[in-house]
């Protein structure tokens, strides 16, 4: 049994969030999912230079990793330090950086993670011969980029697969347009401004992969039946504001 660690910093669906030793973060899953395929797609994309936290060791459900001092980018939104648009091209620049990855080859282990599917984060659509998957982190959002001394930086991998660079960003769309059209959020309204900045930059033929982003935001376990039952009327906020721009 892992030993306790005491109060956690942060608890989402599946794992708990401690600090360590001052300086490192470990995430330990609740479910006893394997932390090793995690770490394995970190490394690859901060090999190629892409910003995320290093992995310091992976095993079994507990992945230890460096602590990113600053806010989350939606922390410094509600504060009043980054505005709408400024948020929309971090957004954007992100996914832009993330894309041009290079995927890693077959029989490499990220490969392997990336490929996999799992009940906590499906098979990204798409046929398994498409020469243009890359990466996708499938949770790209304002609470998972932290504002870092050295920029933003990209946390929460768990759902990232290998597929197409669309569909990403209708995921993306699609989790801030679920804030917008929850009328018991008191983000909603500022949600609907970020969608529209996001939409205004983000390549349009997302709208392609639509469909396929609410398919896979309806999977996700780590919403809950009032979180997914939202799913419909966000997707439809974005076919409609997309439409606009």
């Amino acid at each position: 049994m892992a030993p306790s660690l005491g109060t956690p910093l942060f608890s989402g669906a599946d794992a708990d969030l401690y600090v360590v030793g001052g300086d490192r973060l470990l995430r330990r899953s609740r479910s006893g999912a394997d932390a090793v395929g995690v770490a394995e797609v970190m490394r690859h994309v901060r090999a190629a230079g892409f910003p995320a936290p290093r992995v310091d060791a992976a095993a079994d459900g507990d992945l230890t990793m460096e602590l990113l001092r600053g806010p989350t980018l939606l922390q410094s939104m509600i504060g009043g330090r980054t505005s709408v648009a400024e948020a929309a091209r971090i957004l954007v620049a992100l996914h832009g950086s993330l894309h041009a990855v290079p995927a890693p080859a077959p029989g490499e282990p990220a490969h392997t993670a990336l490929s996999a599917a799992s009940p906590a984060a499906p098979a990204a659509p798409g046929r398994a011969d498409d020469g243009d998957r890359c990466v996708v982190h499938l949770d790209l959002h304002p609470a998972n980029v932290v504002l870092t001394a050295d920029g933003p930086a990209l946390v929460g991998w768990t759902s990232a697969r290998l597929g197409p660079a669309h569909l990403d960003l209708a995921v993306t769309a699609l989790v801030v347009a679920e804030v917008a059209v929850d009328e018991d959020d008191s983000l909603a309204r500022g949600a609907r401004v970020l969608l529209d900045a996001f939409l205004q930059l983000a390549d349009p033929a997302l709208l392609d992969h639509l469909e396929d982003a609410a398919r896979t935001r309806a999977a996700d376990p780590g919403l809950d039946p009032v979180e997914a039952a939202l799913v419909p009327a966000a997707a439809a906020l974005v076919a409609r504001e997309a439409g606009r721009n």
